[in-house]
């Protein structure tokens, strides 16, 4: 969304060339995370079909989603030109230039048509506002999927400003400690969740996602406060 806080090109809470490390290391379960969203995909999708990957960053999803399905096509949309840069160079080393196509831009810059067969947004929402940006958010998403198309959220989630929100900031910084983090990082960290970073309980994750037109809501993942959630398009 145009009005998201962190920009990635020009501000970035990590760089461009560490996000894909500093993710692994500061999100619990993030490799295992991935795993479980592919297999939702899987359960979900025929062997031949259009996926839209929201917020596709250094394209870690996309290649993952593409190896071993070669009927699976991806259109991955972020507004970050440093970080489509590295997806691509990613997309080309794996030779999977066929299935993968980028986009330079929001998911509203999208045209409607044509529709997708599933979508997913990892990591990319909690970086919006709840204040109608969000609920924009999926609905752009739902205005591009077919009916029964299978949605994946993963996000940062909780209340700031609540005795548990602070209780689970304290278990991520033991964690990321644990995970060897310099200082200096977790420091950054913890400025971007105080200054960009949107996150909300996850009984608002379930109104937004209804409100936009999703239903049968499954959560199939937490690592502490990131939660996972596969939903399908009403």
């Amino acid at each position: 969304m145009s009005n998201q806080s962190i920009d990635f090109d020009k501000n970035p809470p990590v760089t461009s060339n560490e996000y894909d490390n500093m993710a692994r290391i500061a999100l619990p379960g993030y490799d295992a995370m991935h795993t479980m969203v592919l297999s939702c995909l899987r359960s979900h999708l025929a062997e031949k079909a259009n996926l839209l990957i929201v917020g596709a960053g250094t394209g870690m999803e996309l290649v993952k989603f593409a190896q071993g399905n070669q009927n699976w096509h991806m259109l991955g949309v972020d507004p970050s030109a440093d970080m489509l840069s590295i997806a691509q160079e990613k997309i080309q080393q794996q030779g999977l230039s066929e299935q993968i196509t980028l986009f330079r831009g929001y998911i509203h810059d999208l045209p409607i048509h044509p529709l997708y067969d599933a979508a997913t947004s990892i990591l990319v929402m909690h970086f919006i506002p709840d204040d109608g940006s969000k609920l924009a958010f999926l609905q752009s998403i739902a205005q591009r999927l077919h009916s029964s198309a299978a949605f994946i959220l993963v996000d940062v989630f909780g209340e700031k400003n609540t005795r548990e929100f602070e209780r689970t900031v304290s278990f991520m910084k033991e964690y990321w400690q644990e995970m060897k983090v310099p200082p200096e990082k977790i420091v950054t960290l913890l400025e971007s969740l105080n200054t960009g970073v949107y996150p909300i309980p996850e009984a608002r994750v379930l109104e937004l996602l209804q409100q936009a037109g999703f239903g049968d809501v499954i959560k199939f993942y937490t690592g502490i406060w990131v939660g996972g959630w596969v939903a399908s398009k009403k």
